[in-house]
């Protein structure tokens, strides 16, 4: 496929819609085995070097060069990584990333800098300016064996902390990561994320993830006017590259995959700088205070990020055991003082069970996860009441609870749920009084409105009375 996509200075300001995501979960239920995974690599090691451009690295027969931005990192912490690749050109005139003092790398260098994390943006060893330009997707093969050993030179001499790597590419250099960098080979990364700009079109996996790869939180941001005829060719549209690889990226596992949708961006208006930032909000801080100090080591994965990003120890109490396996459809568990428990699957984020909460207390009577299925989030008010959704393979439940009602379920997957939701949710028959329960030719379930749901299985129509 021939697509160019160079780089103009973005638009003053973005609007950001959000699209939403939310994966498919599994069930499983609290056993005592731990899970085995090798630790996060923080190593106080050998100081990087001081910011430099256009530093030459050679491999794999190829030669190119690339930045390092390493001002204001505070080295007796643990030192992260964001990588960004930049898009398609045909002069150095028309990229950003052959302007290395310019303002627009400098600002990603700032956002990173918040996170302890410095900034290298690699610049493509493709050295043909004819055609498509010069392209990290071209050689992709190539190319991602040239950025591995970059990257393994630059961890290995520099003591970087491998599970606090952040992926950013904008067009072309967002392709390269979810054809490979992020697809390929890509078990090194033990925590971080993935910012994904304009693009981001994906294959299926040439590398079974792992686990820790599978928790990364990974954002496409695709504008609503970046679509065929916005770039070159013609026939290329970004935002339908973008849906396409979030798809993909879902259908492999990656619970915490999201589409963001920028209305009225079009593919030169986008403002990188910003949407990284964006992103690096869901990375912890470093040096998050004397109790995740104490416990870091039992933290990880998409646990760890989450439990730090929602309110740590001061919410949630101090962990009572490392990742547990559930042993069920191969999720993990992890447990808290102050009566939490985290869950975590290949088709879910980690959210958190309140044990505390009626909901918590019925999800334990109807076994766990195997009842259920595990938490997609975490409970969430309402008026009146709060919920919290659960996903078990295929199945969808909600849990509801009002004051009146108590908690109980809405499968929003079944015939009943379906028609609830068209409806309105709560807002029309109200919260569940009952789970469902069989009827002849059928299931029934009554509402807090007066209603009565009943799905006959061989019509596969509901009806609905007063009762």
């Amino acid at each position: 496929m021939r697509f160019l996509r160079s780089f103009v200075l973005p638009t003053a300001a973005l609007s950001l819609g959000l699209v939403v995501s939310l994966a498919p979960a599994a069930t499983a239920a609290p056993s005592s085995a731990h899970i085995a995974q090798a630790p996060a690599v923080q190593v106080a090691a050998a100081t990087p070097p001081a910011t430099t451009y256009f530093k030459p690295f050679s491999a794999h027969g190829m030669t190119s060069s690339y930045h390092i931005y390493t001002d204001g990192i505070d080295r007796t912490q643990p030192v992260g990584v964001l990588f960004y690749f930049g898009g398609d050109y045909w002069k150095t005139s028309e990229t950003w990333v052959h302007n290395p003092g310019g303002s627009h790398l400098r600002a990603m260098a700032a956002e990173a800098r918040k996170k302890n994390m410095i900034l290298v943006v690699p610049i493509s060893p493709d050295k043909k300016a004819t055609g498509d330009g010069i392209t990290w997707w071209e050689d992709i093969d190539k190319n991602g064996q040239y950025f591995r050993s970059l990257k393994d030179s630059l961890v290995r001499s520099y003591g970087l902390d491998t599970s606090r790597v952040w992926l950013s590419g904008y067009s072309g250099g967002a392709e390269f990561i979810t054809y490979e960098v992020l697809a390929n080979q890509q078990n090194w990364i033990r925590g971080g994320g993935v910012t994904l700009i304009g693009g981001g079109g994906a294959n299926p996996m040439q590398t079974a993830p792992s686990a820790a790869v599978r928790s990364l939180p990974v954002t496409w941001h695709a504008g609503s006017a970046d679509v065929k005829g916005n770039t070159n060719p013609p026939e290329w549209s970004a935002k339908a590259a973008a849906s396409q690889g979030h798809k993909t990226y879902k259908n492999a596992g990656f619970g915490r995959a999201g589409l963001r949708t920028l209305q009225g961006v079009d593919h030169y208006g986008y403002n990188p700088a910003t949407l990284i930032g964006h992103d690096l909000r869901a990375l912890p801080n470093v040096g998050g205070g004397t109790a995740v100090t104490q416990t870091s080591s039992l933290l990880e994965g998409g646990i760890r990020t989450s439990y730090l990003s929602t309110g740590g120890a001061a919410k949630y109490g101090q962990p009572t055991s490392g990742e547990r396996a559930t042993g069920f459809l191969g999720g993990v568990y992890q447990g808290f003082t102050r009566g939490y428990t985290y869950y975590w699957s290949p088709q879910t984020a980690a959210a958190p069970v309140k044990w505390s909460g009626a909901i918590g207390t019925s999800y334990k009577k109807t076994g766990y996860e195997r009842g259920w299925g595990y938490p997609a989030h975490a409970e969430r008010s309402l008026a009146g009441g709060a919920y919290q959704d659960f996903r078990r393979g295929g199945t969808v439940n909600r849990a509801m609870w009002s004051p009146t009602t108590g908690a109980r379920v809405v499968k929003l997957t079944g015939g009943i749920g379906s028609a609830w939701r068209a409806a309105g949710h709560e807002h029309n028959w109200g919260y569940p009084v009952t789970n469902e329960y069989k009827v002849a030719k059928g299931v029934q379930q009554k509402f807090s409105n007066g209603r009565v749901a009943t799905w006959n299985r061989n019509t596969g129509r509901v009806t609905v009375t007063r009762g």
